[in-house]
């Protein structure tokens, strides 16, 4: 007779059912990788700057370059996700300028690169410089971390002035002066103000304002024009018209000279721009915008890892001289 089945049969099948669901609970052996931490980084780079323009004797005669001196600073708020410290992180401040910059550094900042690239300015070739910032968790407002002074000529003005002094008739002069906001600016310019000086070659007791809502003072003998603000690209013209000094006055080839008429108009227009000179001051400001070419940049160190989000403000206030 046959006998019960054999038990082996039942205890391998059973074995293996174990085994399978043994494997299926064991834990995974791979471990978690932290992301680095969320840093905000703030950057604000503010110029007071004040320049000259420098006669440029192209074929228009356009004041187009200027020496300008800069005084510029730079703040950083930083807030961070990690709720015990904040993470240091790289600021990169590159551009022509920086071989002509003069740097002070906060105690917030260690240089990282110690020496300065060695690129003169008039080459234009970019230059840059590396910092280290450390700015406390308990630091929540804006820190400065970087001034710098800029002592240098440039082309890149945000406003271009033509001031000119015409013969209006035989004893006026009109003195005008045409104001130009640079196509590539960010935004609008504003508390846009412009001051022209009278010289004594015209008459100011006989001055009259024919443009511009300029107001003029005869005791210091100047006019003022307060625009306000002039958009990006856009033009504004100011005059004034007043009677020539007798001295000056005779000076003027007279109309009922043989000489032809074009004649006389060119030569009595030359004697003009020649006596009757006059400085101009403008002011204004942005806060779109600066003057320098200095370029930031904030980045991780490779020493501490972290994701930066970086926000950038500039502004500038202006005060520039066209003119003896």
């Amino acid at each position: 007779p046959t006998g019960p089945p054999k038990s082996h049969s039942f205890t391998t099948a059973t074995s293996k059912t174990n085994n399978t669901s043994k494997k299926l609970r064991d834990p995974p052996t791979s471990r978690m990788v932290a992301l680095p931490p969320r840093l905000n980084v703030k950057l604000a780079l503010h110029e007071e700057v004040s320049s000259t323009a420098i006669l440029d004797e192209d074929n228009n005669g356009d004041l187009s370059t200027s020496h300008l001196f800069v005084e510029g600073k730079i703040t950083a708020q930083v807030s961070s996700s990690d709720a015990s410290k904040n993470a240091p992180f790289c600021l990169h401040v590159s551009g022509a300028m920086i071989s002509a910059a003069d740097i002070t550094y906060s105690n917030y900042c260690t240089p990282v690169n110690n020496r300065r690239n060695e690129y003169s300015y008039g080459s234009e070739i970019e230059g840059s410089m590396k910092y280290e910032v450390n700015i406390p968790k308990s630091k929540v407002e804006r820190c400065e971390v970087i001034s710098y002074t800029i002592d240098a000529k440039t082309h890149n003005m945000p406003i271009l002035v033509q001031p000119k002094a015409l013969l209006n008739n035989q004893n006026k002069c009109r003195i005008s002066v045409q104001i130009r906001s640079n196509l590539g600016n960010h935004g609008d310019l504003a508390n846009f103000m412009i001051v022209v000086a009278i010289p004594n070659t015209v008459q100011g007791s006989t001055l009259q304002v024919t443009r511009g809502p300029g107001t003029y003072d005869n005791i210091k003998r100047i006019v003022t024009w307060k625009i306000g603000n002039l958009a990006k690209g856009k033009s504004n013209l100011v005059s004034v018209e007043a009677e020539l000094s007798s001295a000056v006055a005779k000076l003027l080839v007279d109309k009922k000279s043989t000489l032809k008429d074009a004649v006389i108009a060119t030569t009595n227009n030359k004697i003009i721009q020649e006596k009757v000179t006059f400085p101009v001051l403008v002011r204004c400001s942005s806060d779109l915008d600066q003057i320098s070419d200095l370029s930031l940049d904030a980045m991780d160190l490779d020493s501490v890892p972290a994701s930066i989000v970086l926000q950038q403000t500039r502004s500038f206030r202006l005060l520039h001289r066209v003119g003896k």
